[in-house]
């Protein structure tokens, strides 16, 4: 035994010695048919292979390569697929593209989106969400493997051009299909290699090598397994859903058969709704009846459901019978159940498809998993880009050893916004240190552009200070007395309003002891805002609610009559009594008991 290199791209493979001539023919043969095998991973040295641009392979960056053909491998004239489908048809239909021929399962892959509205949902999904998010650098990858800054912003421009959506969208019908293939059509502005546009290509205008299924080729009649795709022209994505041949991998082929069955669920529905929706109609006639009064019975019967009027003789009679124990729930009951299985193979859940009833905590779970899912497949876009687009741009532009940078898609996990910003509201006046592109990460905030307006909370205003409460000061309500013991300066009120008091003794000099009346005096005012209140609220509501002088003068007079002034006119007597009583026994200077 002794190791035989197979003609062509292939691996090495162990044959008899006596075998070798056996195989050389078998390869030559398969070689003249078309038959190649995948391009090697390694080269004669061992090392990774490196495809490089010849002169040659440049002078076809901005042509056209896949291009649609009125008649050939790559026409768009298709027969329908879908229509007719059979179990049958189906097993011939997958059992064929094993074998090569891809063609018949594209076109029912495409189909399968356009007649079945809950698989082109969750489909579309899928796609729409890998195809939203947002590229960005990674700078620490960049820094690590020293690349130029100029390479990083001609990257950052690529993938933030408007075009470059219009790439990712392409790349992702790659799900229902198992692979996706995108042409770029590069053009050279200002000594640049940039690409000028993405052009999504047919799936249909592709096949795979003979031997391994796995590498993607140009189809074209003259081979069984078509051309070498020229380097730097296609981006070429395969996101195995599950491991195997590419054309095994998409959701076309996992739920080709709950779709076909739910296809016939939906038939034989429309089927029962159609004779069991509406009641039985049953004619009468009468034994002696002719046979063309018959015959006109049954014509009635038969066009009373379309015209909804008849006319029989009075001895004939038509009922209605209602359809009992027939039900459409095993109908519905099993599109229900095949829908579920599309969602979970496609989103991983049914959650957000089906909407039933399962609590916070298992929506919560749910949307783990799709994000779980998102970022696999972003992972997966990542690599694809970096292999078919981004190492060619920087070839192109800044030579074949100059180190590029790695284009990232973050996933944002959720989160409730609201919970960390109390957390961090909280736990940064004890002493947390906590960096503002973390917290820009939470609220989904980009930090601001040198000129930008910056948002700045509001000054604190000024706090002012209260009016004094007057019931509150010892000095007012000493002062409210009317006597010389409590006398302010000046004769100012004491409150800060002022005011000038009058006092009937002004301008006489304080006695040294305390005159019996201010004692009286003293004894009724501490008590005088509770004989007050009674009559001072209803005269502050009046004035409150009134939108001039002269509805508060009418208010005021209004409540003349209503105000309870008994209380107080009897506290008043009782105090000028006290006053009258003691004024009589006091001396000349007003201190009782002092002689005339």
């Amino acid at each position: 035994m002794k190791p035989h290199l197979r003609s062509g791209p292939a691996k090495i493979s162990y044959v008899p010695d006596e075998d070798a001539k056996a195989n050389d023919g078998l390869i030559a043969a398969g070689d003249e048919l078309g038959m190649h095998g995948p391009t090697p991973v390694l080269d004669d040295n061992g090392k990774p292979r490196e495809a490089k641009l010849t002169p040659q392979d440049k002078k076809v960056l901005s042509e056209e390569i896949a291009v649609p053909e009125l008649a050939g491998y790559r026409s768009l004239w298709d027969q329908s697929i879908a229509r007719g489908l059979t179990p049958e048809k189906l097993a011939a239909i997958l059992q064929a593209s094993k074998r090569g021929d891809h063609r018949p399962y594209l076109e029912l892959a495409e189909e399968m989106e356009e007649r079945d509205l809950h698989y082109l949902a969750v489909l579309s999904t899928r796609k729409r969400q890998l195809a939203r998010l947002k590229p960005s650098i990674d700078e620490d990858h960049a820094k690590a493997r020293g690349v130029d800054k100029k390479v990083i912003e001609a990257v950052k421009e690529l993938v933030e051009a408007p075009e470059f959506r219009l790439l990712l969208e392409g790349m992702t019908d790659s799900f229902g299909k198992g692979y996706a293939a995108v042409e770029i059509m590069w053009t050279s502005v200002d000594g640049r290699w940039k690409p000028a546009a993405y052009l999504w290509r047919d799936p249909k205008y592709f096949t795979f090598d003979y031997v391994s299924r796995s590498e993607l080729r140009l189809a074209e009649l003259t081979t069984l397994d078509g051309l070498a795709l020229p380097p730097a022209k296609f981006v070429v994505h395969m996101p195995a859903i599950k491991a195997g041949v590419p054309i095994r991998a998409g959701f076309a082929w996992l739920a080709a058969w709950a779709w076909l069955f739910k296809q016939y669920t939906l038939k034989d529905w429309v089927s029962f709704l159609d004779i069991y929706g509406m009641p039985l109609r049953l004619g009468k006639y009468h034994p002696s009846a002719t046979p063309d009064e018959r015959r006109k019975l049954l014509q009635a019967v038969s066009r009373i459901a379309v015209d909804a009027a008849a006319i029989i003789p009075e001895s004939m009679a038509i009922e209605f019978l209602e359809a009992k124990g027939n039900s459409d729930k095993p109908f519905e009951a099993l599109g229900s159940y095949l829908d579920k299985q599309i969602s979970k193979a496609i989103l991983g859940q049914t959650m957000t498809t089906d909407g039933h009833a399962g609590g916070l905590a298992q929506a919560k779970i749910h949307n783990e998993v799709r994000i779980d899912i998102l970022e696999d497949d972003a992972e997966k876009l990542e690599f694809t880009l970096d292999r078919d687009l981004i190492s060619w741009f920087v070839k192109l532009n800044f030579g074949d050893q100059a180190p590029r940078p790695r284009v990232k898609f973050p996933v944002a996990e959720p989160q409730d916004i609201a919970v960390k910003s109390t957390a961090i509201a909280q736990l940064i006046p004890m002493g947390l240190k906590v960096s503002q592109a973390a917290v820009r990460d939470i609220v989904g905030l980009p930090a601001p552009e040198d000129g930008e307006e910056i948002l700045t909370p509001p000054a604190a205003a000024t706090p002012e200070e209260p009016a004094p409460d007057p019931t509150t000061r010892s000095d007012v309500r000493a002062a409210a007395t009317n006597s010389f013991m409590h006398r302010p300066a000046g004769g100012i009120c004491p409150c800060g309003c002022g005011r000038r008091i009058s006092y009937n003794a002004e301008g006489v000099s304080a006695p040294s002891d305390p005159d019996v009346i201010d004692r009286i005096g003293e004894d009724e005012a501490d008590d005088w805002e509770a004989q007050l209140g009674p009559i001072v609220a209803p005269i502050l509501k009046a004035a409150a609610e009134s939108a001039s002088f002269e509805e508060f003068l009418a208010k005021l007079d209004a409540l003349t009559n209503s105000l309870d002034l008994d209380p107080l006119t009897g506290r008043l007597a009782i105090a000028a009594m006290k006053a009258r009583g003691f004024g009589r026994g006091a001396g000349p200077d007003g201190r009782l008991g002092a002689e005339a």
